[in-house]
């Protein structure tokens, strides 16, 4: 495993924080993530910003710690270094813990198409977990997303039963205050 981070020394929302990154493949860096329950929806096109907590957590589970001029000259070698690649996520709805989705599906009607559909049949699978967890709705030039998070006192089904839902799901393991995430990637 060659995921990388740097120092947590960059200040943004009253914490400092870190980058992390892979020098072999996107897949290695999105699998250590997920297993500290960072989302994809937070990917920044080569790397994912870690506050300091989790930046303990990624070094446990195999992260090396590294200097930020290191970390940029093995991920800038390895070509996994995308400068311009950043997503731009457009909020299509939100809808808070204990309410029904109506706003992250309205958000995906005004869209349209079958990238749309298709995510709107993902919240309606997920029935109860949509319901009792946050879901909410992105689009980005390219893709559409839906995230559900939920606490800790609830299961999320396997990712292997959810595949047929969109392009790429992703379950996410327990973060730091034991939430976990559901995410449903299409292409628009």
């Amino acid at each position: 495993m060659t995921v990388l981070v740097d120092e947590a020394r960059w200040e943004w929302r009253g914490s400092l924080w870190a980058h992390l990154v892979s020098d072999e493949s996107y897949a290695e860096l999105h699998e250590l993530a997920r297993s500290i329950g960072k989302r994809r929806l937070g990917f920044q096109g080569d790397h994912y910003d870690i506050d300091t907590v989790d930046r303990e957590r990624a070094i446990d589970a195999g992260a090396v710690a590294v200097g930020s001029r290191e970390l940029v000259r093995r991920l800038t070698r390895s070509g996994l270094r995308q400068a311009d690649a950043k997503p731009r996520w457009e909020s299509l709805g939100t809808s808070p813990p204990g309410a029904a989705p109506a706003r992250p599906v309205a958000g995906l009607r005004s869209v349209g198409g079958s990238g749309a559909s298709r995510l709107i049949e993902a919240i309606d699978h997920m029935g109860a977990l949509a319901v009792a967890g946050q879901t909410g709705a992105w689009a980005d030039p390219g893709r559409l997303v839906v995230l559900i998070d939920f606490g800790p006192d609830l299961e999320p089904p396997s990712s292997g039963a959810l595949v047929e839902l969109a392009d790429e799901v992703v379950v996410g393991g327990a973060r730091v205050d034991g939430d976990r995430s559901v995410e449903f990637f299409v292409t628009r």
